[in-house]
């Protein structure tokens, strides 16, 4: 008797889990909802910090794969960057803190913000709505499964960084020698062709005619390079004054006038 009511009660118990498993999940849901095998990889991601050439202290927030999903705005002090950090970890994980915002050449970006409605970071610039979206909802996943900061600082060497995104895709960034990312591509569908785009960046990016500095939103400016037959090569961070933005196409084309290593 006794066996049967055990029995009974494992199959319930068992039935109960299967349930919870087919559940489909909202975008709100706690990270212990469901567990993917990315969740698994994504909890190795982590926060760079660097100094700027403008003399603030900034963070990245990494992806484990390495790919660049948020940065922050300038803080004076490395503590007051750190601190930023935290309240990207308390905001992050809640959709509604989410701001799509499209630039006056149409790039697309989002903004994170606070509860208070301060700007805690803001995303690369992207070619649609849809890869922004991608974007935020990366953060979101990110934020959700950290347990802490995990904070590194920046590799200050000046290079070519090759990597996989979250979608699978293949993507290049050029990372400047105090840490900061200064230019990074859209997805390509295979290394060789990241690798042409490479090839791309050196062979233009050299010229700072080659650039445009535009307004985003917000008083933000970004940067892209574009190629002769108006093709977009690459685009840049977003930055808090065209005076930022102008000081990182003169040092795009110092070091890639340098030549840089792939990594």
């Amino acid at each position: 008797m006794n066996a049967n009511i055990r029995a009974l009660a494992a199959l319930a118990a068992l039935l109960s889990l299967s349930a919870a498993a087919c559940a489909a999940p909202t975008d709100e849901e706690a990270p212990e909802a469901v567990e993917t095998s990315d969740d698994l990889v994504s909890r190795s991601a982590y926060f760079e910090t660097f100094e700027g050439q403008d003399g603030q202290f900034y963070f990245h927030l990494m992806a484990a794969n390495g790919e660049n999903v948020l940065q922050s705005e300038g803080y004076s002090t490395l503590a007051n960057a750190e601190a930023g950090v935290r309240s990207v970890l308390a905001n992050g994980h809640d959709k509604r803190n989410f701001e799509l915002r499209t630039a006056r050449n149409g790039d697309v970006y989002f903004v994170l913000k606070a509860a208070n409605g301060e700007v805690i970071g803001t995303s690369e610039l992207y070619a649609s709505t849809s890869n922004a979206e991608r974007g935020a909802m990366t953060v979101r996943r990110l934020v959700r499964i950290q347990r802490d900061p995990n904070l590194q600082v920046a590799p200050k060497r000046e290079r070519f960084e090759l990597f996989t995104g979250e979608d699978g895709k293949s993507y290049f960034r050029v990372r400047s020698g105090n840490g900061e990312i200064v230019l990074g591509s859209q997805g390509y569908a295979s290394r060789q062709s990241a690798r042409k785009g490479i090839a791309s960046v050196v062979s233009n990016g050299a010229d700072a005619t080659a650039y445009d500095v535009f307004p985003a939103a917000s008083g933000q400016w970004g940067i892209r390079l574009v190629a002769k037959n108006g093709e977009i090569i690459a685009r840049g961070e977003l930055y808090a004054s065209k005076s930022n933005a102008t000081r990182a196409v003169t040092r795009l084309t110092q070091v890639l006038r340098g030549g840089l290593p792939i990594e």
